[in-house]
């Protein structure tokens, strides 16, 4: 049996699957310096063996799924900061890192690779809206999609932080062209205004609310998501843990395939992540516990989420 059947398999006899916590998070608290264009993407370069011991971390944390280093390492991103000669060059690395450090480690348990196929930089959070036309935007996420499952990964991961519905499609019509699973992630939040869930993103702190977008009720964009079909699991990402359970009900509710989570804790201040109000690795499992109650098969974390996070979700067995 392949690793992507295997992990098909474990899913649908109802197994609970543990991913990763931040990346890019993780990085900046090892001493990676962050870029503004190309935020934790630049580690491949600066410091792959920091991008290693992320991986490594999370590994021994007891992941079952790690996530290779290429959420910021999109072609419009490296456009922007005059380096889009390094897309292949590094999307291949970040694929040959998370795998030589697989090797090293040897888990007496199944470990698969995640690709992340990233929005990064095509939403309106970074000042380009792509409502009316996506046509380039799915090129490129063809394009990293088929570099990533050349480069070994097991599964992808589309990743769709902050985008408008129509920006999620072309993510997904594009990487539904591969043989390997595939994993939808979005974010929401909840509208100040309307108090509803909607597709979106917010950050904010007992500090300061440094970014809210919203840009269609949630429920809605699901409806559209689970219409087009074409991937294996529907997972709620970089969304405050509050809203998560209802954001883990509404896609139990409207997709009967598995289902998953990984919120974040703190928030963007480009191009540093500002590590407060950190939510306690117990209280972290708390809450996962509430999501697993709800249909949740696929639990981890995303920004400010750490290994000791995923480590501690070992109590959901």
């Amino acid at each position: 049996m392949t690793a992507n059947n295997d992990l098909t398999a474990r899913l649908d006899k109802g197994e609970i699957i543990f991913l990763d916590g931040g990346i890019g998070t993780e990085l900046e608290r090892l001493g990676a310096p962050m870029d503004h264009d190309t935020w934790c993407a630049v580690a491949l370069q600066t410091h792959p063996h920091l991008v290693k011991d992320v991986h490594r971390s999370y590994i021994n944390a007891g992941a079952d799924v790690i996530t290779v280093n290429t959420y910021a390492a999109t072609r419009i991103a490296l456009r922007n900061a005059g380096i889009e000669d390094k897309f292949e060059e590094w999307n291949r690395l970040a694929v040959q890192l998370a795998k030589e450090t697989l090797a090293e480690c040897d888990p007496s348990r199944p470990v698969y690779v995640a690709g992340s196929v990233s929005t990064f930089a095509s939403s309106s959070r970074f000042g380009r809206s792509w409502k009316d036309g996506t046509g380039e935007l799915k090129l490129w996420f063809r394009e990293q999609a088929e570099l990533l499952v050349e480069s070994g990964v097991d599964l992808l991961l589309i990743e769709t932080l902050a985008s408008e519905s129509s920006v999620m499609s072309a993510a997904v019509e594009a990487a539904s062209e591969f043989d390997v699973p595939i994993w939808v992630a979005l974010s929401c939040a909840r509208d100040r205004k309307t108090g509803e869930l909607s597709l979106g993103v917010e950050e904010s702190s007992s500090q300061s609310q440094t970014f809210y977008a919203y840009h269609e009720p949630f429920d809605l964009a699901l409806d559209k998501l689970v219409a087009q079909g074409g991937y294996s699991a529907l997972l709620v990402m970089h969304s405050e843990v509050d809203v998560t359970q209802p954001a883990v009900r509404s896609l139990c509710n409207q997709y009967k395939g598995p289902v998953g989570a990984y919120p974040n804790a703190g928030y963007w201040q480009r191009p540093e992540w500002i590590f407060v109000d950190q939510i306690s690795p117990d209280d972290y499992v708390a809450k996962a516990r509430a999501w697993v109650d709800e249909g949740a098969q696929i639990i981890g974390g995303c920004c400010g989420i750490g290994p000791e996070h995923i480590r501690a979700l070992a109590q959901l067995h």
